[in-house]
């Protein structure tokens, strides 16, 4: 159904290059996939933040699909890195975009706190690295719990 909450989605990403990101999402309660893919126009500098583009292609009846872009700055900092993004995104469902964006503290070490907006919600997080597996907690909307697990190889 369109615009339906995603209430489990797992992702597989590929960097083929440093600039293009492709992936692949299951949503499971929608039971559908969603082909996901971004580009850095502008590689961010000591002076510039980047620039990137990207989509999320899927079936309008099961969910959101959607493109965007934004731009993003890190500043590596004595006591950690702060990351900011800020940007635009448009959903195929609705008749307009919504600004997007988000921040995320790591200090040094295997902890970050960060914040997404979606453009509807705001998502606070926090993650825990170990190796190459990231675990994390976060509450959608403020609201609902989630967990998430990564894995670099």
């Amino acid at each position: 159904m369109p615009g339906s909450l995603t209430e489990g989605e797992s992702f597989l990403w590929h960097r083929p290059e440093p600039r293009i990101q492709i992936g692949l999402a299951y949503l499971w309660k929608q039971e559908a996939f969603r082909i996901l893919g971004n580009y850095v126009l502008l590689e961010e500098t000591a002076t510039r933040p980047n620039l990137k583009v990207g989509a999320g292609i899927q079936s309008i009846t099961t969910g959101n699909p959607g493109y965007y872009a934004t731009t993003e700055k890190n500043f590596h900092l004595k006591d950690g890195t702060w990351s900011l993004y800020a940007g635009v995104g448009f959903r195929s469902n609705e008749s307009h975009s919504h600004g997007i964006g988000g921040l995320r503290y790591e200090p040094h070490g295997p902890w970050a706190i960060g914040l997404q907006l979606d453009g509807h919600q705001g998502h606070p997080y926090l993650t825990h690295r170990i190796g190459n597996v990231v675990v994390g907690y976060y509450l959608a909307d403020f609201e609902q719990s989630g967990y998430l697990v990564g894995i670099r190889f």
